[in-house]
C-alpha cells in the first residue's frame, strides 16, 4: 500500500511516502508562519524522489490537530483534495497519539520505562492540548483522551512519573513548579514534534479497521478560536 502522509499542525511541517511500512521519502522544515506555500512543494519533491505519482497512492493520511487552527486546515484540507480527485479512502489521526508513537518507535531497541507518556502541543494563552497514554504490549492506549488544560492545572493532571513531550512542555518548563518536575522524565531522544513518517505509520495500522471518505475527515478543535473565546469574555490569564 502506498501511502502519502501529511503533518502541519505544529510549527514543524513534513510529508512522507510510504510503501507499507517503509519510509521511501519525506520532507520537513520548521516554520513560524504558515505551511501553506511549502506543503505542496514538498509532496511533489517526495514523490518524485519515491518515483510515484499522487495516482498512485493508494490511502491519503494527515494529521487532524489539535494545534494550529490555520496548520491543520492546510493539511486536513490538501488531503481531503487528493481524496476526492482520485477517489481514494483517507484517515485523520490526532497530533498527540503521533508523538507518542513517535517516541516508541525511537526507542524500539532500547524500550521505555512503563510509564505514561503525556504528550503536549502549546494551545497559547497558557494552555496546552495534553493527552496521556499507556505501552501496552505492542499497542498504545489512550489513558485520557485529548483536552485542554491551563498550564496552572499541570499538577493535578500529571500525578504520577511520566514521560513528558512536545512543545507545550518546552514553551511552558521553566513555570511549573517543583513537585511537578520531580515527576517528569525527559527521554534521550525527544520527540517534541508530530511528524508524518510515523503518522503514515499510524495510517497504515489504521487502515486494518477503518478509513474514511473525504467528507468525513474532521479537525480536532479543543478550543474555539480566539475571536470566538474573545466574544465569549475568555481571557488570557497570568501564571502568577
Amino acid at each position: 500500500m502506498i501511502i502519502l502522509a501529511c503533518e502541519t499542525s505544529t510549527l514543524l511541517g513534513s510529508v512522507a511516502v510510504l510503501k507499507d511500512q517503509a519510509v521511501l521519502a519525506y520532507k520537513d522544515s520548521f516554520r513560524q508562519g504558515s505551511h501553506s506555500d511549502v506543503l505542496n512543494v514538498f509532496i511533489e519533491a517526495a514523490l518524485t524522489e519515491a518515483k510515484l505519482n499522487l495516482s498512485d497512492v493508494d490511502l491519503f493520511a494527515t494529521g487532524i490537530g489539535p494545534g494550529s487552527f490555520t496548520g491543520i486546515r492546510i493539511s486536513l484540507n490538501t488531503i481531503k483534495t487528493f481524496s476526492f480527485c482520485y477517489n481514494k479512502p483517507c484517515i485523520g489521526i490526532d497530533s498527540l497519539i503521533n508523538m507518542a508513537y513517535r517516541l516508541d518507535s525511537q526507542y524500539s531497541l532500547k524500550p521505555l520505562k512503563n510509564i505514561p507518556i503525556v504528550t503536549m502541543i502549546n494551545a497559547y494563552k497558557n494552555m496546552v492540548y495534553v493527552a496521556t497514554y499507556s505501552k501496552q504490549g505492542n499497542a498504545l492506549l489512550t489513558i485520557k483522551e485529548p483536552s485542554v488544560v491551563r498550564v496552572q492545572n499541570l499538577t493535578d493532571y500529571i500525578d504520577t512519573e511520566s514521560y513528558v513531550i512536545g512543545d507545550g512542555y518546552l514553551a511552558y518548563q521553566a513555570y511549573l513548579d517543583q513537585h511537578l518536575r520531580e515527576r517528569i522524565v525527559r527521554p534521550e531522544i525527544p520527540a517534541d514534534e508530530p511528524h508524518a513518517r510515523f503518522l503514515g505509520e499510524l495510517a497504515l495500522k489504521k487502515a486494518s479497521q477503518n478509513t474514511s471518505q473525504w467528507n468525513e475527515l474532521l479537525p480536532l478543535y479543543l478550543r474555539e478560536s480566539e475571536a470566538e473565546e474573545n466574544v465569549k469574555g475568555i481571557k488570557y490569564q497570568p501564571l502568577f
